[in-house]
């Protein structure tokens, strides 16, 4: 029986490693490298309804820590200066930004 549940448990773990892991590490929450981090850009974001927000992105499109939704939605962070997550936005909902130079306030 013991013979058994230890084949059995090499059998699993034989098959975990020959099937790899797809796991990207720098999605997981904490890991923060300086040269993993993109440039903060400080952007009006005006949006299709009227309303604009002042905030930090980290692209002028859909980045890589954005998700895309079927349906053409989409979620993207907004910033403080620090780098640290206010919101989120609809990227769909966007009808421009622009780059406010980082003196003015």
């Amino acid at each position: 029986m013991k013979t058994k549940g230890l084949i059995l448990s090499m059998v699993l773990i034989l098959a975990i490693v020959i099937s790899g892991c797809e796991m990207d590490i720098k999605q997981l929450p904490g890991f923060t490298r300086a040269d993993t981090q993109e440039e903060l850009i400080k952007v009006d974001i005006v949006f299709t309804d009227g309303q604009s927000l002042r905030a930090y992105v980290r692209s002028l499109g859909i980045n890589s820590q954005s998700r895309v939704f079927v349906g053409g939605s989409s979620v993207s962070y907004f910033y403080n200066q620090q780098g640290e997550i206010l919101g989120s936005y609809n990227y769909q909902r966007v009808l421009y930004m622009k780059i406010v130079p980082e003196e003015e306030l």
